[in-house]
């Protein structure tokens, strides 16, 4: 992965997730971020329904670079994949970005870091926090077992039924066998 060239101009945020890096002084620092659904909102995220997360962000400044490590927990709220219905999802996952300043991309070793010029005097934690979540949503979204809305799951299973039987009687490549097997008995 190549180094990514931030701007502040070209940065879409929230205000609430903006250290000021300007005059920080070297080495650790904390911060604590609430997440909440608007914060999906604003970014135009109709997956994410709500949230409830907490972000603990530890910042390491050193001379021209930092390293910004972030440790997410909570919960958000989800459609099921199989019920539609409303389920919430844990979330708890570390995530972690290393920070150049450079007012070149040309210094580009390989690494894989972020380059920021050095006259920023802010850095917004937005968009590094949002693809995180999003990254560490699972893949299919439900409820546990047996906690499905139990309409919704026999509506589904009775159009998918009647549908999935008739295929399956039509597409089957086994479905001359069978007739052949029937007429033996």
């Amino acid at each position: 992965m190549h180094a990514l060239k931030l701007r502040a101009v070209e940065m879409v945020g929230n205000k609430d997730f903006i250290i000021q890096i300007k005059g920080l002084q070297i080495g650790k620092h904390q911060y604590d971020f609430p997440i909440c659904g608007s914060f999906f909102k604003d970014y135009g995220n109709s997956q994410i329904l709500d949230a409830s997360l907490e972000a603990d962000v530890e910042l390491e400044k050193g001379s021209g670079w930092m390293n910004v490590s972030a440790y997410i927990e909570g919960t958000v709220t989800v459609e099921c994949d199989r019920c539609l219905d409303d389920v919430e999802i844990p979330m708890d996952f570390e995530c972690s970005m290393a920070v150049k300043f450079s007012s070149s991309v040309e210094d580009d070793e390989g690494d894989e870091f972020i380059i920021m010029d050095p006259a920023d005097s802010e850095l917004d934690l937005s968009q590094f926090l949002y693809d995180y979540v999003c990254l560490n949503l699972p893949l299919q979204k439900v409820h546990p077992e047996g906690e499905c809305n139990r309409e919704m799951i026999e509506r589904l299973g009775n159009v998918n039924g009647n549908r999935a039987g008739a295929e399956a009687q039509v597409n089957s490549p086994f479905g001359a066998l069978k007739g052949l097997l029937d007429k033996k008995n």
